[in-house]
């Protein structure tokens, strides 16, 4: 893509975005709809936050249980030399 492009679809989504944060912000009709979505947004959030918390704990137990395995394995010898082999 070339560099005007670029400069054209960058300047083109910021008026987008400017032009919607300012009907919300600036309107009578955007502080009633923000005033609609906010709860669910915040619902929305909460879940991801939830999630989140959800996804690390699997995560940590799960490194736990990897640890504990890899600890209580016995290390493998070689049998030409008697030496632990490396895995």
């Amino acid at each position: 893509m070339e560099d005007r492009t670029k400069v054209l679809l960058a300047s083109l989504v910021g008026a987008a975005a400017g032009g919607v944060l300012g009907y919300l912000y600036l309107t009578e009709g955007g502080q009633r709809f923000r005033g609609r979505i906010e709860p669910q947004i915040d619902d929305f959030v909460d879940e991801l936050r939830r999630l989140k918390r959800t996804v690390d704990k699997a995560r940590a137990a799960e490194s736990w249980r990897t640890l504990q395995d890899v600890s209580s394995r016995e290390p493998r010898l070689d049998s030409a030399s008697s030496r632990p082999m490396s895995r």
